[in-house]
């Protein structure tokens, strides 16, 4: 699974999000959304449906004849982790896969400083040293 993953762009991270969030919201809400088309397609003044957010959770009630048909209830937190846990989870993953530019640092920390790419000085200020303007002793 590393080097599939190594070999993603952003791209791709973001079109499996959002594969991602087309499958939950099918799986989650599929069964609501059938109870509400059969009870759209009652007699009038027969069916209900009720959406309510109260004390951090959503509820839905559809109902028929006064009888519920279909209760489905999720706190706010499982929601949010639901949306937004696995999507960061893969980004986080995706990036521990994803290969480094100038090859892997021996330890976080270490490293030539003067080994690395500075797009913005010219060749000849790279060879440079810095001086200390501190007074000797």
């Amino acid at each position: 699974m590393k080097a599939f993953l190594a070999r993603w762009r952003p791209g791709h991270v973001v079109a499996a999000w959002c594969v991602y969030w087309v499958g939950l919201a099918a799986v989650t809400l599929t069964s609501t959304l059938l109870a509400i088309a059969r009870v759209t397609s009652a007699p009038k003044n027969t069916a209900n449906v009720s959406v309510s957010f109260s004390n951090t959770a959503l509820h839905i009630t559809v109902s028929q004849i006064g009888k519920a048909t279909y209760e489905a209830s999720a706190s706010l937190g499982q929601i949010a982790f639901w949306v937004g846990v696995p999507p960061l989870a893969l980004y986080a993953l995706w990036l521990f896969t994803r290969r480094r530019p100038g090859g892997t640092p021996r330890s976080l920390g270490e490293g030539d400083a003067e080994s690395l790419p500075r797009p913005d000085v010219p060749e000849s200020a790279r060879s440079s040293t810095i001086h200390s303007r501190a007074p000797h002793a």
